[in-house]
């Protein structure tokens, strides 16, 4: 079967994004490079959205009826090598415009809802369409703000000048200007507004999934779900801060041993936050895989991986039940990535910290994997930071305390909140007395939470589907599935995490 040429590719792209479409193509090309971002169907029905049809084909007059019916709301695709016959078949309808490519000509008739589309939008304006600048569907990037010189990539933010450390043979000229946009969308949305306005991703996915590596505990439980022959990212600090990478690099050249590919990158993009007021950080919650993103093209990525664990995603800050697939979030982020190619791959998302910590020890890697980023000695924790209060905890091992964990124990909502509240009644239980700065929570330390140990089922419907079967099947020979609703904890007792129970 032949290769779904790149014009057509992006034409649809064009007018269903953010959407998941549903895609009939009766064109002989493979469908593959649609398996991110769209549902390919076999026959038309009256949910279809888009249709693809090559001018030749012998039915072509029954989707032309079928596009006029009052049942039937799909865009109309028709390719041809040639205009004026394209052009004959066209003039029937009032909306429609021929796109010029290199390959051939396109012809798209709008349905009404395909006018609010990003390229339907530039076909009712009557605006220049050039469908091959790789800039089209990016109006507002400016490539002349990134850069090479050698192994490293350089990025003007409006800021500072942002380095990358890449490959020796990595090249910025080889690379989609999709994946910079979208670096620059995760690195400086909170502060510019441009970031907010209209484009299309329209790269095709690769092969190999990746996984933004940290070396902790929720981090390493992710790489375990996910298929051996996933690529690792790690990010390293090129600058001096609180974080130390010892205990990280420790972990990595113990997996080079186990002959797993993990790339390191180094960048100083966590400074962006510092420009305003704010200790050097991530800028949003994926500024963590840029690294990543950036090399997406050069690894041949077909998915982007996190470690972010169920007190992250369905649990909001930890004390707050939501449906993360239904949340703003993940309406953002998600269609961002599945049109990139690299749709988020998150493999814990339905997995507690407690069940992630089971994971790793599971796996025979507990010895090396650690949160903690502030031991300067590696195979040594520190034992007094926040990380370090949680995940000593879970293991029975000793934990100092010290201004940080006083402080995070105090605030309201509880940073991280089930999950340090399971901590907390493991001190209880062990001690019989709480920190004084969790005595507030003394109602809940017989509330049952023996539902972190199992794994929110509703989360693998999240994942993409080239990597469901293998995550579930990992995952179903660790823990069994939550036997409760999650979402009837709400008003249980998480309004006492939030401090909204006195």
């Amino acid at each position: 079967m032949n290769s779904l040429p790149y014009p057509i590719f992006k034409v649809v792209q064009g007018l269903c994004y953010p959407k998941k479409s549903k895609i009939l193509n009766l064109g002989e090309w493979d469908n593959k490079d649609w398996g991110c971002s769209q549902i390919i169907i076999d026959e038309l029905s009256t949910d279809t959205d888009i249709v693809i049809v090559p001018s030749k084909d012998e039915d072509i007059l029954t989707y032309f009826n079928r596009f006029k019916h009052i049942d039937y709301c799909f865009n109309l695709v028709l390719h041809s090598f040639e205009r004026e016959s394209l052009q004959e078949l066209l003039k029937g309808f009032e909306q429609y415009v021929i796109i010029e490519s290199v390959n051939c000509y396109i012809g798209v008739v709008l349905h009404k809802q395909g006018e609010k589309s990003f390229l339907g939008k530039k076909i009712v304006a009557n605006a220049d369409i050039d469908i091959d600048s790789p800039t089209f569907f990016l109006p507002e990037f400016t490539l002349s703000n990134w850069s090479q010189q050698g192994n490293i990539i350089y990025f003007e933010s409006p800021e500072t000048q942002i380095e990358f450390v890449v490959p020796i043979d990595f090249s910025l000229k080889r690379t989609s200007l999709d994946l910079l946009w979208t670096i620059e969308h995760v690195l400086l949305s909170p502060w510019h507004d441009k970031y907010q306005l209209d484009w299309v991703p329209t790269r095709r996915p690769g092969k190999t999934a990746g996984l933004s590596f940290s070396g902790g505990v929720d981090s390493t439980a992710a790489m375990c779900l996910m298929p051996e022959d996933s690529l690792l990212f790690y990010m390293e600090r090129n600058f001096e801060s609180m974080i130390q990478h010892e205990n990280a690099k420790r972990f990595i050249s113990h997996l080079k041993t186990l002959k797993r590919e993990i790339i390191v990158t180094q960048s100083n993009h966590e400074k962006i936050r510092t420009y305003y007021g704010k200790n050097p950080g991530f800028s949003t919650d994926y500024a963590c895989m840029v690294h990543l993103i950036l090399l997406a093209d050069y690894f041949d990525l077909d998915a982007a991986g996190t470690g972010m664990p169920l007190e992250n995603s369905y649990f909001y800050h930890g004390s707050k039940i939501r449906d993360f697939g239904k949340s703003g979030f993940w309406k953002r982020y998600f269609p961002i990535f599945s049109y990139l190619g690299i749709p988020l791959y998150q493999p814990v998302a339905g997995c507690s910290e407690i069940l992630n910590n089971a994971i790793v020890i599971s796996s025979g890697l507990n010895d090396y994997a650690t949160s903690c980023l502030r031991s300067r000695t590696k195979g040594v924790t520190c034992d007094s930071c926040w990380k370090c209060f949680r995940k000593n905890t879970f293991n029975n091992k000793r934990w100092i305390k010290s201004p940080e964990i006083s402080k995070f124990l105090s605030k309201r909502p509880l940073k991280q909140g089930v999950a340090t509240l399971f901590a907390l009644q493991l001190i209880n239980k062990r001690d019989g007395v709480l920190p004084d700065e969790a005595l507030d929570l003394t109602i809940l330390m017989d509330k049952d939470l023996s539902f972190l140990n199992n794994y929110w089922e509703p989360s693998l419907d999240l994942l993409p589907d080239k990597y469901r079967d293998i995550t579930e099947r990992k995952l179903s020979k660790i823990a069994s599935k939550m036997e409760i609703d999650l979402y009837s904890l709400d008003a249980e007792f998480t309004i006492h995490l939030r401090g909204e129970g006195k």
